[in-house]
């Protein structure tokens, strides 16, 4: 990567995130996201192959994979002597959490309500799969920062309104999506602690299923009484 600058985003847990500035061949400039995992663990072809099977898993997941950024895993040394590293390359998305905006700039846009539904009714429909097939879901939630009691309760609840892995974009992309899911857990394999995978499937994934209707009926209620209009009902009611 020909990097012209970086910017430390995240910095936590076993990897760190960079808003990074590169240039590609043809010379022009463009902006990325960076994800840099430091567990040497990972740089193994086993743990990079677990990682993009679960990539896959929910790109290819029905009307879920449209709301997952186009990613490219690959492994590159920092310099000429040191170990190998895992890197996750993405297109940088300018927006926001939806845990760090307030319901006004949520709501304000009924095309945005729309693919939050769209997004609802994929994520109730994956949870309910991979809770069936006993596979490893996706993390709607991970942990927001301390000191919101809102989001703290909100995610102590499984309430994907605070979720830190749902983000909004300041415009749409060419496809008109503006509503994107970005899983920042590392690999599948991070959650393959026979505890944590029990208590996900059996705990978290219900209980967030459960939200997910709860929030489905306020975005709907939000486009009835603010914009006079009422999408239609999807099966995952």
């Amino acid at each position: 990567l020909n990097v012209k600058n970086s910017e430390r985003l995240v910095d936590g847990g076993e990897s760190t995130v960079w808003k990074t500035l590169a240039q590609d061949k043809k010379g022009l400039d463009k902006m990325i996201a960076l994800k840099q995992v430091r567990r040497e663990a990972f740089a193994n072809e086993e743990e990079m192959k677990k990682s993009q099977e679960f990539y896959k898993f929910l790109k290819n997941f029905p009307e879920f994979g449209k709301f997952v950024p186009d990613t490219l895993y690959f492994k590159a040394r920092l310099t000429a002597d040191s170990e190998p590293q895992a890197f996750c390359l993405q297109s940088f998305i300018k927006g926001e959490r939806i845990d760090r905006l307030k319901d006004e700039e949520i709501y304000k846009d009924p095309a945005i309500i729309h693919q939050l539904l769209d997004l609802s009714d994929a994520a109730i429909k994956i949870l309910q799969e991979t809770r069936e097939n006993k596979t490893h879901k996706p993390d709607f939630m991970r942990t927001p920062e301390a000191g919101k009691w809102r989001a703290l309760l909100g995610a102590w609840l499984a309430d994907p309104r605070y979720s830190s892995n749902i983000f909004i974009a300041n415009e749409p992309n060419e496809k008109g999506q503006q509503v994107f899911f970005v899983d920042t857990g590392i690999n599948a394999s991070e959650r393959t602690s026979r505890v944590n995978e029990l208590h996900g499937r059996y705990v978290v994934s219900p209980l967030g299923e459960s939200q997910f209707k709860r929030w489905k009926k306020k975005m709907r209620n939000i486009l009835e009484e603010r914009f006079q209009e009422l999408p239609e009902e999807k099966e995952s009611e």
